[in-house]
């Protein structure tokens, strides 16, 4: 189970437009006052334009730059522990894949978005923003498995990266799930895929792509993953590294706030609302839902709905703090309505199992 603490949506609520990094003069211009579509296809624009393709074997002398640890190592997603100690490590060039057999062996390059989802194509297929050094098995298990949340797990790589059954709600099948530390990188790097590939996106066979852009699940997951992971200076300073190779930007490392006002917030991130006179907690809930009413006068009735409007639970209470059990409700979105006289609110409710 992963527990998302509530300041991180706070935050993202709260943050103006913040730009990290070594942005050249008027990269972005013409973004001011943009939103929604209008603010994704105008970033399309600049990120598509005048890039530098590499070839594939440019790839390894590009991590050399881009993907260095302070020590000199290779920094791989997929065997890196951030703040710990990694159970091992790659040196450059020395360890370069090659054949493998078991982790640790070597490093090789990983389409973190899966190369046969679009047959090879270039200018994807070398797209260094998406193509990262990763442990050769660990790649290798991983294949062409989208990323997602695992229930019941198949493996466990050194680091904690786990191959499996998916539990996030939208997608029935095997997903691979890397640690919590780098699933903010993978977010970032998924939404700027869905941008610079938007036109390229109509014709990939993907379980995460799809009508040029994000399919709903994968998105869902991508917005939790973003406001999970903040921007690191890892990926600052990579996004400046590939812009000198490749001659284009992930805006989304530069500004984070894009990625909401283009896909929204996380489904359960928490509404600032100061005209509130109850209070819900916690949310996300695994079981229990606490819901205090004593800013409310009178009886109320609180009912809980599913997304398709089905009535799930319905009871009347005055003031107090009441708890809800909905330890027997799947993991998914949930509408809570709170009835009062004339007066109706509602909340949403994310459970995580």
């Amino acid at each position: 189970m992963k527990t998302y603490l509530k300041i991180a949506f706070i935050v993202l609520f709260l943050l103006p437009i913040i730009f990290f990094g070594q942005i050249p003069p008027g990269y972005y211009n013409g973004t001011s006052g943009l939103t929604g579509q209008a603010l994704k296809f105008k970033l399309h624009d600049i990120i598509s334009a005048n890039t530098n393709s590499l070839s594939y074997s440019d790839l390894w002398t590009a991590y050399n730059t881009t993907d260095k640890k302070s020590n000199g190592k290779v920094w791989d997603m997929y065997s890196d522990l951030p703040g710990g100690t990694p159970p091992y490590s790659f040196t450059f060039s020395t360890d370069q894949c090659g054949t493998y057999n078991s982790e640790a062996d070597c490093y090789n390059r990983e389409h973190s978005v899966p190369a046969s989802w679009f047959n090879d194509a270039a200018p994807m297929y070398t797209d260094l923003f998406h193509v990262v050094p990763t442990d050769g098995y660990v790649n290798n298990r991983r294949s062409n498995y989208p990323f997602g949340e695992v229930g019941s797990v198949s493996w466990t790589s050194q680091n904690g990266s786990k191959l499996g059954t998916n539990t996030f709600p939208g997608y029935v099948g095997t997903v691979f799930e890397p640690i919590d530390s780098f699933k903010g990188d993978f977010a970032r790097i998924y939404f700027y895929m869905a941008t610079r590939y938007k036109d390229e996106i109509p014709s990939w066979s993907s379980p995460s792509f799809s009508t040029s852009d994000l399919t709903t699940w994968t998105k869902n997951m991508m917005l939790e993953w973003n406001s999970l992971d903040p921007v690191s200076q890892k990926e600052v300073d990579r996004n400046n590294s590939v812009y000198t190779l490749q001659n284009n930007r992930n805006p989304y490392v530069d500004s984070v706030q894009w990625i909401n006002e283009i896909w929204g917030y996380p489904l359960n991130a928490v509404e600032i609302n100061n005209s509130k006179n109850y209070f819900v907690f916690p949310n996300p809930t695994t079981d229990i839902l606490n819901l205090n009413l004593d800013n409310i006068q009178g009886q109320s009735s609180f009912s809980i709905f599913s997304t398709d409007g089905k009535l799930l639970l319905t009871e009347k209470r005055v003031g107090g703090n009441h708890q809800i059990n909905v330890k027997n409700f799947e993991r998914g979105l949930y509408f809570l309505v709170i009835e009062n006289q004339d007066k109706k609110f509602f909340e949403k409710i994310l459970l995580v199992k």
